[in-house]
């Protein structure tokens, strides 16, 4: 036995003082009384009823000392070592989405907890208790905690998200514990069952009976202004009629009844007259215990699309007609020498001929530039004026960035008589064309944090301009540096989502459907945010001192849509070792009762010597 605070047992210093005061204590009390016959005859009385009152006295005294020693033990919080019989208990949690369905009145993440508690309740004293939480990601919560209390807090703590998990992610992190340690008690807690387990305790939570509806794959179109809208709607349990709805901006447009057969997807079409919108979704309105996938939503990457395009040349025809041709904006042409009086902010800024002295903040096209211009990312080296016209040649690269830009251009036949030779390039650019390894048409970030995208040459010196490729070119540039803010409107949870920086953007955040702040690191060309979470986020992006806002649905994973996912094996490779540490037996809850006990008895002892042996 150990004492976790030894210096509690100096309380039994007051054993002693309680006999020395117990021994000098008068034993006489004086009292009034009306008669002294009636005294003696009631003495008398007492004695004849209360044979034992003698020994009240010394019950009292016992009584006191055992509550004094009680009092230090329970200070001192003895320990009692059992050999043996503690556990390493390492719980692996399914913290998936489908671990958020309800059963009855708790979600299976709900029963999952109180499973574990109540393993943790019934272990031995000085076990260790460890927590990890798997979703695809792994969070170990806790490791080797000691305290019951402590552990059962943390636990409680625990929360899901929305995310799917793949039998091998919960079984290599099961797997992992195990290697690490063969003689814990591996505990795998999830609404999946197993026919066969070893080297681990499953305990399954959740029905297979738990009723789930799930709508998916949304598309839709608008014509005629009219928009419809198709989706699968599915029944995973039983065979139901299905009460499903059209929702535009909000607000109910159609609403029908839809007959579906367990496991069998059945198409929806719903529609409605309308002139624009910006979101659509379609509901399941019957009732289920897994509401997360009971909605799908688009958003209208179109609604709020507007482009500005200034051009700085002399002769820039060829740039004016292929942008109006090619794209719905507003084009300003001027001259150089106008230039540095314009006040305007663009999205798009085309110097065809001209070097300015700075970059503006905004996608910069560089056409025939023989001038350093700072932070531009690349060196003016010298004009190369060639004998005779010669061809180019299509960069072969297979980056990404390489390959999205020359899409559609087969770059066969293009001459040119001169160009421009650059250097330097200390940013990254992606090369297109190139004439004897120096780069004639690039693209990439430069220095101010801006797409840009050079020419080497004159478009007038060459038939580059007159070519079926320059037109396909200039529609993929232009894509390029007027990015969609979002990619696309519809992601599955789980999914990072592309953000495009904006050249003319001031700043960028972002709020996940639950309110909270996103991080959007807008210090290169592109972001990537996390999709944690079901619903739709919002990212603002500051233009010209105003916030525009795009839209993004992150939608519920299928996979987790099934109410119990059959997982055939769950095996842990390995020969368990079954090594035991020793367990503690803290006895502070008997102390307290016992406490309680004397405590109640020589109360009563007391009011027994002062109201009934007068």
């Amino acid at each position: 036995m150990t004492f976790i605070y030894p210096l509690g047992l100096l309380g039994l210093i007051a054993v002693p003082i309680l006999i020395v005061i117990y021994i000098l204590q008068s034993k006489f009390t004086e009292q009034t009384v009306p008669s002294t016959y009636l005294w003696h005859l009631s003495e008398k009385f007492l004695k004849r009823r209360n044979p034992l009152s003698g020994l009240t006295g010394i019950i009292s005294l016992i009584l006191q000392i055992l509550t004094v020693i009680l009092v230090s033990l329970a200070i001192a919080r003895p320990v009692f070592t059992l050999p043996g019989a503690a556990k390493d208990y390492h719980f692996i949690l399914d913290a998936s989405s489908s671990m958020t369905m309800t059963e009855g009145k708790k979600t299976r993440f709900e029963l999952a907890k109180d499973k574990i508690e109540d393993v943790i309740d019934g272990s031995a004293d000085g076990s260790t208790y460890s927590l990890t939480l798997v979703s695809g990601d792994e969070v170990v919560l806790f490791n080797g905690v000691r305290d019951k209390d402590s552990a059962i807090e943390i636990v409680n703590s625990a929360e899901p998200n929305n995310t799917a998990l793949s039998h091998e992610d919960l079984l290599s992190s099961a797997q992992r514990v195990f290697d690490a340690n063969t003689s814990t008690l591996v505990y795998v807690v999830t609404d999946r069952s197993y026919a066969e387990t070893q080297n681990l305790e499953l305990i399954t939570v959740g029905s297979a009976d738990a009723e789930n509806y799930a709508v998916s794959e949304l598309e839709y179109s608008h014509a005629g202004s009219r928009l419809t809208a198709s989706a699968n709607v599915v029944s995973y349990v039983s065979d139901r009629d299905l009460e499903v709805r059209l929702v535009v901006d909000g607000r109910e447009a159609e609403r029908k009844a839809v007959a579906v057969k367990k496991n069998e997807a059945v198409p929806v079409e719903l529609s409605t007259p309308i002139q624009s919108f910006e979101s659509v979704s379609v509901e399941i309105v019957t009732k289920d215990g897994y509401a997360v996938d009971n909605t799908v939503t688009a958003h209208n990457l179109e609604a709020d699309k507007s482009y500005s395009v200034l051009i700085v040349s002399e002769r820039g025809f060829f740039f004016e007609a292929a942008i109006d041709a090619l794209l719905n904006s507003e084009v300003k042409v001027i001259d150089p020498d106008v230039y540095e009086k314009e006040t305007g902010e663009y999205g798009l800024y085309i110097f065809d001929g001209y070097s300015p002295s700075e970059l503006p903040r905004g996608s910069v096209w560089l056409v025939n530039c023989d001038k350093n211009i700072e932070k531009s990312g690349f060196d003016v080296r010298a004009r190369v004026t060639l004998p005779e016209a010669d061809v180019i040649e299509r960069s072969s690269s297979t980056a990404t960035a390489a390959r999205a830009l020359l899409e559609g251009v087969s770059g066969e036949d293009i001459y040119i008589s001169e160009y421009v030779k650059y250097s330097g390039m200390y940013l990254k650019f992606s090369t297109l064309f190139s004439y004897e390894g120096n780069p004639l048409v690039f693209a990439g970030t430069n220095g101010v944090g801006s797409r840009q995208v050079v020419f080497g040459f004159d478009l007038h010196e060459s038939d580059f301009a007159l070519s079926v490729d320059f037109i396909t070119l200039l529609e993929n540039l232009l894509a390029y540096s007027f990015p969609d803010v979002v990619d696309k409107g519809s992601y599955t949870v789980g999914e990072e989502a592309i953000i495009n920086i904006l050249s003319n953007a001031e700043g960028y955040r972002a709020k996940a459907p639950s309110g909270k702040d996103v991080f959007i690191d807008d210090s290169s060309s592109a972001a990537a945010i996390l999709l944690d979470e079901v619903g739709t986020y919002t990212v603002f992006a500051t233009v010209s001192g105003k916030e525009v806002p795009y839209k993004i649905f992150s939608g519920a994973d299928p996979e987790e849509s099934r109410p119990v996912a059959d997982g055939g094996g769950f095996v842990l490779s390995g020969e368990p070792t079954f090594d035991s540490v020793d367990g503690e037996l803290d006895p502070i809850t008997v102390l307290l009762v016992c406490l309680a006990v004397l405590f109640i008895a020589d109360w009563g002892v007391y009011c027994y010597e002062k109201y009934q042996l007068r």
